[in-house]
């Protein structure tokens, strides 16, 4: 069976905006496999459909989200990062088992909005999907405060004398994930914070690790105790 036989109108739609805001993110046109697929007239008639939706305008042959467009786009690109990280990190599955569910995610309605916002709210409002691209914020990660502790959490909000296992990292800059995984700084990780001042000091196995509180903001992590 084709793509095209499997995808509905709507999902069509939703490839297209998807794809408008990851061009306009990338600055470049990326390649959708699934679209690729779909006849021309199936895909011009959603086309028209967004416009009249008034979600999308065409100008030049190039697609640009309007406004109302980019609300839509933005919570179909936070549902499959959001999926893609608790695949990934939660449930341990390979990339191209991540990405595949993801897709299904993204596409169906098989969460509320509320249920998004609770998956968030788990990972501890994780900044970006695992290929280190960003996550639009939800509306809990806006409220989101210190006191509210999630069941994962960025490093530097864990407590002295407490061990954590590290969930997921998305570091400021790439080249700190080699020097983090030499040190043993790794997904999967368990660690003792010995300290948090005036720099983290942190015992993983049976090595002491010191850190920058900056760099232990893209390090999360969940309790063990």
């Amino acid at each position: 069976m084709s793509t095209e036989e499997t995808l509905t109108l709507d999902e069509i739609q939703d490839h297209i905006l998807v794809r408008a805001w990851l061009d306009h993110e990338t600055g470049q046109p990326e390649p959708d496999h699934c679209l690729s697929t779909v006849s021309e007239a199936i895909r011009q008639e959603a086309t028209q459909i967004l416009t009249r939706k008034e979600w999308i305008a065409v100008k030049d042959n190039q697609i640009i989200l309007t406004p109302r467009g980019q609300e839509q786009a933005s919570h179909l690109i936070r549902r499959h990062r959001l999926a893609e990280r608790l695949f990934a990190v939660v449930f341990n599955l390979s990339e191209e088992a991540v990405h595949a569910q993801a897709c299904r995610m993204e596409h169906e309605n098989v969460l509320t909005p509320e249920a998004v916002e609770g998956i968030c709210s788990f990972l501890g409002h994780p900044p970006s999907c695992p290929h280190g691209r960003p996550i639009p914020m939800g509306e809990c990660c806006k409220l989101f405060t210190n006191e509210v502790k999630p069941l994962v959490m960025p490093l530097y909000q864990g407590e002295v004398g407490n061990d954590y296992r590290i969930v997921f990292m998305a570091p400021k800059y790439h080249s700190l994930l080699e020097r983090l995984s030499g040190l043993g700084v790794t997904p999967g990780a368990s660690l003792h914070i010995s300290q948090k001042s005036p720099s983290f000091v942190l015992k993983v196995s049976e090595t002491e690790v010191a850190l920058d509180e900056e760099i232990t903001n893209g390090i999360y992590v969940v309790c063990l105790q």
